[in-house]
């Protein structure tokens, strides 16, 4: 999706004039997500949540508001020289990597 953003980016903004973006969200909780999983069992989008909460710089709940208001920037003329690039909205996990040995990455039994 990064290279797809970069090349759009690259061939829309030469021929059209067009910003083309990504915004990669972190985990977050909404009705879709915590719908994946068995009934009665702690899904998939809780223990994302927790890993974020134990790893990311940000620990702090992660909202669709913050996602949107994200949005809202790059759609702004804040971002008007603003293209090709894969925004993340995550509490800063993404600049973490995986931590295998998280007690987050547990299962609870």
């Amino acid at each position: 999706l990064e290279s797809d953003t970069r090349t759009l980016a690259w061939e829309a903004g030469r021929k059209w004039g067009v910003r083309v973006n990504t915004i990669s969200a972190g985990p977050l909780k909404s009705r879709a997500a915590s719908a994946i999983g068995a009934k009665g069992e702690k899904s998939f989008i809780d223990y994302a949540i927790k890993y974020s909460s134990a790893n990311a710089p940000l620990a702090q709940d992660l909202y669709s508001e913050d996602v949107g208001s994200s949005a809202l920037f790059l759609l702004s003329p804040l971002a008007r020289a603003v293209t090709g690039v894969t925004l993340y909205v995550d509490n800063g996990l993404h600049a973490m990597g995986m931590a295998v040995d998280s007690k987050a990455m547990q299962r609870e039994e």
